[in-house]
């Protein structure tokens, strides 16, 4: 299931690459009299988000290949189902009068809705689903652990 996460993280970081490319092609070699309705400002939600996903992406890459324990992986895996869920609820939920996400941000194109739509709660999913089997393995060791025990 953390391969699956694994994955997801980088596709999705992968896709923000490309918007943000996209985006910023498109202020520097602005079409005579057309005006973009978003800036630079609005370029960097993207850049945070795609830095969100490649941290936990590498994060996980990083404690699959040194061979973490079970309850490393589960605290980190815990970790980061917070981290990522506030960013998720920051980024997309979160709304003030004072605060708003820019308008390119929730709908900059027909593709971007579709792949918000799928990957965010995949990966929110996938990462709950990550942290159960990991406290079931956590615990499963435990008990046999504790049956050794002289």
């Amino acid at each position: 299931m953390i391969r699956i996460l694994i994955v997801l993280y980088i596709l999705y970081g992968l896709i923000f690459l490309i918007e943000t490319f996209d985006f910023l092609e498109m202020l520097h070699t602005k079409p005579k009299d057309d005006h973009p309705t978003y800036g630079l400002v609005n370029v960097i939600f993207y850049q945070m988000e795609m830095i969100i996903c490649f941290i936990c992406a590498f994060s996980f890459i990083i404690l699959i290949s040194t061979k973490q324990s079970v309850s490393t992986l589960l605290f980190v895996s815990v970790l980061l189902l917070i981290f990522r869920a506030s960013t998720v609820y920051y980024l997309y939920a979160y709304e003030t009068e004072e605060r708003w996400v820019p308008f390119i941000y929730k709908e900059a194109n027909d593709f971007s809705m579709l792949f918000r739509r799928t990957f965010v709660p995949a990966q929110l999913i996938c990462n709950v689903i990550a942290v159960i089997s990991l406290s079931k393995r956590y615990f499963k060791d435990r008990k046999v652990k504790k049956k050794n025990l002289p």
